[in-house]
């Protein structure tokens, strides 16, 4: 299958960013860190707080089957 122009220029650049990423590499991840250290906090507490109201809403459930048991219903009492 040939390769046309524009995907073997595609191609080049990607290799070149690649050797310029690879030899700058300590440099990019020192300024990078940050920002993706507080990107990684604000997704653990994003999963978090989603983790707790999943979690809640679930005890709620459980907790509305339980009382559901142990107190029949109106139609349950009259059989």
């Amino acid at each position: 299958m040939p390769v046309t122009t524009s995907e073997f220029l595609f191609l080049c650049g990607g290799a070149v960013v690649g050797a310029v990423g690879a030899k700058n590499y300590e440099k990019i991840k020192e300024k990078l860190s940050p920002l993706l250290a507080t990107a990684g906090d604000a997704a653990g507490d994003a999963y978090t707080a989603a983790a707790r109201r999943v979690g809640e809403r679930i005890e709620a459930l459980q907790d509305a089957m339980a009382e559901a048991r142990q107190n029949p219903g109106p139609q349950q009492a009259k059989n």
